[in-house]
């Protein structure tokens, strides 16, 4: 009788570990894993919140009017009418009009995202791309690429074609088509 009392309480107590004891001590160390992923995921939130009340205070630095400025060199949406207003405004400073204006794709999507990116695409930057045609003389057309260049709006001439005007009866005067990409932030 010695000898089988401990040898059933031993085998109750590895019978125990094995039936409950070792479960629980499983999903105990699973609870504490996820308690650790928790803690680093609000260790990373506290420090992108300072990190954004640090470039907040930054951006409070600046005036409004460099603030707009900004706003219109790249702006944070998408926003295609008012960028084909900015640019037949443009042009109708030197009496000329946009014709046959359309909007070409929108590009905001990239193979490979970038760490730093914040938009849904990976990327931090999205391009629209606009073709228009006007009539102008040779003269008239640099002077608006030159207006054009010195606009707040970052543009990039992506195509130029010309052909002499054949509806109007000026002489000197062509017929241009234009290619042009705009961007904004995400």
């Amino acid at each position: 009788m010695r000898l089988i009392l401990p040898g059933v309480l031993i085998a109750a107590a590895i019978g125990l570990f094995v039936l409950y004891t070792n479960g629980a001590y499983q999903h105990i160390k699973g609870l504490q894993a996820q308690v650790g992923a928790f803690d680093d995921a609000l260790d990373k939130a506290k420090e992108l919140k300072s990190r954004r009340d640090s470039l907040l205070s930054k951006r409070n630095t600046f005036s409004a009017d460099n603030v707009q400025k900004l706003e219109r060199i790249l702006p944070d949406n998408v926003d295609n009418i008012r960028f084909i207003i900015d640019i037949n405004s443009v042009a109708a400073r030197r009496n000329l009009s946009l014709r046959n204006v359309s909007l070409g794709t929108i590009s905001d999507a990239r193979t490979k995202p970038n760490a730093l990116a914040v938009g849904s695409s990976g990327d931090p930057v999205g391009s629209a791309v606009v073709s228009f045609s006007l009539t102008a003389s040779y003269e008239d057309f640099l002077a608006f690429l030159q207006d054009l260049e010195h606009s707040l709006r970052i543009v990039d001439v992506e195509k130029i074609s010309f052909k002499p005007d054949t509806i109007g009866d000026a002489a000197g005067r062509y017929e241009f088509g234009m290619t042009i990409r705009t961007y904004w932030l995400h």
